[in-house]
């Protein structure tokens, strides 16, 4: 991103393959502990048609790529809140695998969405106001890391791992 700006390009476009990336990688790794067939070919066909609709929204109107884009942002999101949602289903009955990192995933998601859709609004408003919205992103960003971490510690603890072979 420095070498975009140190040569003056607009770097928005970052945005847009970040989150269609997170989409991409979160899908496929959602994909990887469903256990239900049916689910991992809706995540599939899911993933595929959310790419063909984005590229269909590219070829459209190219500029929205290298725009802050709501859809990209908004359709991607969800879209993992939804896998997310699936693996939640899937831990009514079976093991709590990934359970601290999808709790933190899914909320993240569903406030940081939110808040880009009012910090989209909130442009004619007061600076505060703006900035008060990035600060609560990133308050849930660090919380999300939070839940990452106690998932990690929780998941591939090594005592444990000593303690479950005693």
């Amino acid at each position: 991103m420095e070498l975009l700006y140190r040569f003056q390009i607009e770097n928005l476009f970052l945005v847009n393959v970040y989150f269609i990336g997170q989409m991409v990688l979160l899908g496929l790794f959602y994909k990887s502990i469903l256990g239900i067939k049916r689910q991992k070919v809706f995540v599939n066909w899911s993933l595929a048609l959310m790419l063909l609709i984005l590229v269909v929204q590219c070829l459209i109107k190219p500029d929205q790529f290298f725009k802050f884009n709501l859809f990209v942002i908004t359709a991607t999101s969800l879209l993992s809140v939804v896998y997310a949602l699936l693996h939640f289903y899937n831990m009514l009955t079976d093991d709590r695998q990934y359970y601290y990192f999808t709790v933190g995933l899914s909320s993240y998601l569903l406030v940081s969405t939110v808040l880009f859709i009012v910090g989209n609004l909130t442009l004619g408003l007061s600076d505060d106001l703006k900035y008060f919205t990035w600060r609560l992103n990133a308050f849930f960003v660090l919380l999300y890391y939070l839940f990452i971490l106690y998932e990690w510690k929780v998941s591939f603890n090594p005592k444990k791992k000593i303690n479950n072979e005693l």
